[in-house]
């Protein structure tokens, strides 16, 4: 469902976008690449780096940097909300659906299906109650993101 929110959020965002450079045939940006080209045409991207936030917020903030001017194509801001959302979204483990669980936490269905189970018969306390209780989980991943990492009750 993300996905097709992704889809669609990025096309909304992009409508407004006028033209820009169109990038080289057989160039294909990546994600984080697409984020630097036009987040730092205005700021550094530290700004995006210290300020995680949730999936609507970075549409809004996107939305936003298009009205005061930021450039690109409907694909770069499409990349940009998918680097935004990978490595920059806020994720509440005791809520979150499979596949922000996956996409955010970087795992895989089984172990986010895991999470689920687990946290259906006893919330998640914090990242090490999560860790100690379900296998499969990159230590480090949640280490570097245990500041967007949230466990509401």
């Amino acid at each position: 469902m993300r996905a097709a929110a992704l889809a669609f959020g990025a096309a909304m965002v992009a409508a407004s976008v006028g033209p820009a450079a169109a990038q080289p045939a057989g160039e294909a940006m990546t994600p984080e690449e697409a984020t630097a080209k036009i987040c730092s045409g205005c700021h550094s991207t530290q700004i995006v780096m210290d300020t995680p936030r949730d999936y609507d917020a970075w549409h809004q903030t996107v939305q936003d940097m298009i009205d005061r001017g930021a450039q690109g194509t409907q694909d770069d801001f499409a990349l940009v909300m998918q680097f935004l959302y990978e490595n920059m979204t806020t994720i509440d483990v005791n809520h979150a659906d499979e596949e922000d669980l996956m996409t955010i936490l970087k795992t895989t269905k089984p172990v986010a299906d895991a999470i689920i189970a687990r946290r259906s018969k006893k919330a998640f306390k914090d990242i090490a109650d999560l860790e100690n209780a379900v296998p499969g989980l990159d230590a480090a991943l949640l280490e570097a993101k245990k500041r967007m990492i949230h466990f509401q009750q």
